[in-house]
């Protein structure tokens, strides 16, 4: 394949997709063309080998033909480059609907106590006669960096993987005084289905497992005599 750069504008002789890889790797375009329009350029390559059927290079690829005729049309109108990814970006951006003055309250809030949820400044703010989601009070507290990130991912991780909670107040002090306890399924062999109750003592770790044919609230109690 040929070439000839002038300026900004770009001449290609001859087919233009076979040998497409070089010129991606070349000083002219190598470090404007991206990994996704170098995928493009190989399929409109193969479509190009393959007398232009559009339809068999939909199916070897798994795409789509309406896909593949935007490509085509971005090839056609601005070239190489116009295979590269384009921005997904709404055209139409939400416009905040939120009064000044009630964003610049959650602010406040936000900055009296840095440690709370959305949430809890939403009772806050209802306590106050503002009506305000809590998603609302998010996207503010997000807009105004305010949400930390290593914080926000500890409480997912948390809301994830509950850890037991002790009751405000409540002390631990001997074997008994606090017991958890968890149900789960055992799948055997043919499809049968067996369920494993299991009870572990907070301080002393001490476990109590017993397997019944159901989930049922009368096998519920019988293991609960057992632990007792």
């Amino acid at each position: 394949m040929k070439g000839r750069y002038s300026g900004r504008h770009m001449t290609i002789y001859g087919t233009v997709f076979p040998g497409a890889t070089s010129i991606a790797r070349s000083a002219l375009l190598g470090e404007r063309l991206t990994k996704e329009a170098r995928y493009r350029i190989n399929i409109l390559d193969w479509h190009r080998a393959h007398g232009k059927n559009t339809a068999l290079t939909a199916r070897h690829f798994g795409i789509g033909r309406a896909t593949m005729h935007r490509w085509f049309e971005r090839y056609r109108t601005r070239g190489l480059l116009g295979l590269n990814e384009e921005s997904r970006r709404p055209k139409r951006l939400r416009k905040p609907t939120t009064p000044p003055e009630v964003a610049a309250r959650i602010v406040s809030l936000r900055r009296e106590h840095p440690a709370w949820s959305k949430h809890k400044l939403h009772v806050l703010l209802k306590r106050e006669g503002v009506m305000v989601s809590a998603s609302t009070i998010g996207r503010i507290l997000k807009r105004r960096g305010m949400i930390a990130k290593k914080i926000s991912e500890k409480r997912r991780r948390a809301a994830l993987h509950p850890r037991a909670r002790f009751p405000h107040g409540m002390r631990i002090s001997s074997p008994g005084d606090m017991v958890q306890m968890d149900t789960k399924h055992i799948m055997l062999p043919g499809g049968k289905k067996l369920y494993q109750f299991t009870a572990i003592d907070v301080l002393s770790k001490t476990r109590v497992l017993r397997v019944y044919a159901s989930e049922s609230s009368r096998n519920g109690a019988l293991f609960l005599e057992e632990c007792l």
